[in-house]
């Protein structure tokens, strides 16, 4: 019993640590993407991915849709973009009567600080859980139930407390946003 007790520690402390490496792993891999922007057009940077030959050739080095933008009162914009990033997939299977499997994306987030010049300054990056599903196989596969729990558009309230600075900083530090155009 003692053993079992001491075997359940252990993998509960090893599946925590390949998630944390995992998180590092992701965020790493978005901080060096988003990078890549500083010092560019954000034009060039908008339309990354989108031309049709970058679409038939399949890839996927792309910012995503812009989701918002916002005037600083320094003259400077914010603009926000999500898009697919790492998938997980993890799953069982107790000798082909019963399995289960978890389907989870996250999306990254890339905001760029683009100045008057059309020139990004500094970028911010950071990631939400996107989409998640649950399955469970009977008999092999032959009967399949799924949940699929997708998150809700989140607000960008939400996503601009996920991102940071290329220094490190939230993107407060980036200046307060103009005030609204009332007609």
């Amino acid at each position: 019993m003692r053993v079992i007790t001491i075997l359940s520690i252990a993998l509960a402390i090893g599946l925590a640590g390949c998630t944390q490496v995992a998180e590092k792993a992701e965020n790493a891999a978005n901080r060096s993407f988003t990078s890549y922007a500083l010092g560019k057009p954000y034009t060039d940077i908008a339309n990354l991915g989108q031309s049709p030959m970058a679409q038939l050739s399949g890839s996927d080095a792309t910012y995503g849709p812009m989701i918002g933008a916002t005037p600083l009162k320094n003259g400077l914009t914010v603009y926000r973009h999500l898009a697919p990033a790492a998938k997980t997939e993890t799953g069982t299977n107790f000798a082909g009567l019963v399995g289960s499997s978890t389907v989870s994306q996250n999306n990254r987030l890339s905001y760029f600080l683009v100045g008057a010049d059309g020139i990004v300054k500094d970028w911010a990056t950071g990631s939400v859980q996107g989409s998640a599903s649950d399955c469970v196989q009977y008999i092999g596969g032959i009967i399949n139930r799924c949940n699929d729990m997708r998150q809700l558009q989140a607000s960008l309230a939400l996503y601009d407390a996920r991102v940071a600075t290329k220094g490190g900083q939230p993107i407060s530090s980036w200046g307060e946003p103009a005030a609204p155009v009332v007609n």
